[in-house]
């Protein structure tokens, strides 16, 4: 059994266990996706470029628990939907890094801020 797809496994049993399931449309986890992706964003809202030095070099340990537990939030979210959705999240992943590999050629994106598309997939 995969790391991911034993995540998958805790994190159904947590929900499982406090008999969530019957809160959880497609609709709520995504909103919820989205709800702790923001409240991520507002860790770094209106800081300057040495909050971000003082997380990367160890000087700011509670902000960097503070990233962590936010991206552990969005975390089971991801697995949530996906065992909602009954998909191999690992594979669903493998297959979209494919996906952006051929979108995103590095002999055209390397080192470059902007994204350029592959021809066949300017409108995605």
């Amino acid at each position: 059994m995969s790391d991911l797809v034993e995540l998958q496994k805790i994190a159904r049993e947590f929900i499982d266990k406090r008999d969530w399931r019957q809160f959880h449309t497609l609709k709520d986890l995504a909103m919820n996706c989205s709800i702790e992706s923001n409240e991520l964003m507002e860790i770094f809202l209106w800081r300057d470029k040495n909050f971000e030095d003082h997380i990367l070099t160890g000087e700011d340990m509670k902000s960097l628990t503070m990233i962590k537990h936010e991206v552990s939030d969005i975390f089971f979210s991801c697995l949530a939907i996906a065992d909602h959705l009954h998909f191999d999240l690992e594979d669903a992943f493998r297959e979209k890094m494919k996906e952006l590999d051929v979108r995103y050629s590095p002999d055209e994106v390397k080192g470059k801020l902007s994204k350029i598309p592959s021809p066949d997939n300017k409108n995605k």
